[in-house]
């Protein structure tokens, strides 16, 4: 009986040292204390191009993924909805690398940050246009945009917004999408393939009402940062760096570019901005 005891106050106090470690920090649990890899890279969730639910998790891990695995560089990739959470990870927890765009970093994150570029695209400004709501006048400049209010991920940069007297609400994109339908939005700026994506697949009978606004408001570069604090990152970045260089040369990129886009995808649109060899 003693023994019966013994052993289950031993295992009491076992599952309290664990719930401690794993759950006192919240959400910012590091991925890192249940698997076995400490090379751990993290990315934001941003179809079609990150996408936990899309096969090979999207275009652009896809590619990532072929350079990783070409220039045998180890490393577990995490799709996650929150880009602090990512930040969080690179910054506190010493993450191998984060893969996304408008990474918003402090001088300090900078320090370590090696971003290499992976795709280029081009962004819009999108509003609502239900019958209730005309499009905005947007004429190039963010000043057509003062006093409305701007949806955005929380993580991402907002200065210029802020400086043009323009509103914030954060969300996640998804989120976005509807606080655009019921008016607590009034634009947002993406990628048209990420818009067309999300609404084909949750709001397929408004699709056509969320416009895209002329001109274009600018492009991003998504890509990978390795972490120079890492003791694989700087040697990590330089081998991705020649593996990407090596999948553009031999058609591969290519490949994967028109498998997830179609065969009309034009590549050079997708790396005129990536300073490829």
């Amino acid at each position: 009986m003693r023994n019966k005891t013994k052993l289950f106050w031993s295992f009491v106090f076992c599952l309290v040292m664990y719930s401690s470690t794993s759950f006192a920090t919240g959400p910012r649990v590091a991925p890192s204390l249940f698997v076995a890899n400490v090379n751990q890279i993290h990315a934001m969730e941003f179809p079609p191009f990150i996408s936990s639910t899309a096969k090979n998790q999207g275009l652009l891990i896809e590619l990532i993924k072929r350079v990783l695995k070409a220039e045998k560089i180890a490393g577990d990739i995490n799709v996650l909805p929150s880009q602090n959470m990512i930040k969080y990870y690179f910054s506190r927890e010493n993450a191998l690398a984060m893969i996304g765009h408008d990474f918003n970093l402090n001088k300090s994150e900078q320090k370590k940050a090696l971003f290499i570029p992976v795709l280029s695209t081009d962004e819009y400004y999108f509003s609502y246009n239900s019958a209730e709501r005309a499009a905005l006048n947007w004429n190039g400049k963010l000043s057509s945009f003062q006093d409305k209010t701007y949806g955005t991920n929380k993580g991402a940069s907002v200065k210029k917004y802020k400086a043009a007297g323009i509103k914030i609400k954060y969300a996640r994109l998804q989120a976005l999408l509807k606080k655009m339908q019921n008016q607590e939005v009034d634009f947002i700026r993406e990628p048209e393939l990420t818009v067309q994506t999300l609404t084909e697949q949750y709001m397929p009978n408004e699709k056509h009402l969320f416009v895209r606004l002329e001109p274009k408001a600018g492009e991003i570069l998504l890509g990978i940062v390795f972490n120079a604090e890492h003791p694989d990152g700087r040697g990590s970045a330089k081998k991705f760096k020649q593996g990407l260089n090596k999948i553009i040369a031999n058609g591969e990129f290519k490949s994967i570019l028109q498998k997830h886009l179609g065969d009309d995808a034009n590549m050079l649109s997708y790396i005129k901005h990536l300073n490829v060899k």
